[in-house]
């Protein structure tokens, strides 16, 4: 069971008491892994697949029917701002957390491509310093990202490298799905290009705003 699911799961406050006990189910099968940095704080990003096999178990937990439960699966993201999606493989994948559900604040302006860079990425766990930028090459311009965990240290080599020839993106929406695709090995869910979009355009409040806590 994941404390930290249950208890994001629980501070929400879901008003539909049906929607409200599936969602709990499903964050006490949640392995979410924190900060070991930060062991009390709750992930940005959590999350489960589920087997199509395992439902009947599932809704007889609940006191409901199969199809009732995926109903309830299906009808979540009218509770709560999440993915859910239904493959068909038989395969639910369940993707939730704060990055989801934090009020939104405005956003500061798109990052000026044609100052080249490094400009820092955001995405927990990996901030302290992975960058990425812009270059000029005889191909044309192109954007390139250095990822680097926080616990490989300052001088590590980047575990990712977005670069030609092996990557040639030209938009920040292109430059975060191949990040989020080179990420999906070291996370226990894949994160959305959407999300990582934001940790590279967006920093975080204690950023922005120095005395946010």
């Amino acid at each position: 069971m994941s404390r930290h699911a249950t208890a994001y799961v629980r501070g929400l406050e879901i008003a539909d008491e049906t929607a409200r006990t599936v969602f709990l189910l499903l964050a006490e099968r949640t392995t979410a892994q924190g900060d070991r940095h930060r062991p009390e704080e709750i992930p940005e990003i959590m999350g489960l697949e589920l087997q199509d096999h395992d439902i009947p178990a599932l809704a007889e937990q609940t006191g409901l029917v199969p199809e009732d439960f995926r109903q309830q699966l299906r009808e979540l993201k009218k509770h709560v701002r999440m993915d859910v999606l239904e493959h068909t493989d038989g395969v639910w994948e369940i993707v939730y957390g704060p990055s989801y559900t934090r009020p939104s604040t405005p956003r500061p302006t798109q990052p000026d491509l044609t100052r080249g860079g490094p400009h820092p990425f955001w995405l927990p766990g990996w901030e302290k310093y992975s960058t990425w930028g812009y270059e000029q090459s005889a191909d044309g311009p192109f954007l390139y990202a250095q990822i680097i965990p926080n616990q490989d240290g300052p001088d590590a080599e980047p575990r990712i490298w977005i670069t030609p020839p092996a990557h040639v993106v030209r938009t920040v929406d292109e430059l975060a799905e191949a990040i989020a695709t080179a990420l999906a090995p070291y996370q226990p869910v894949l994160m959305p290009a959407s999300l990582i979009k934001t940790w590279l355009t967006t920093p975080p409040l204690s950023h922005r705003y120095p005395n946010t806590p």
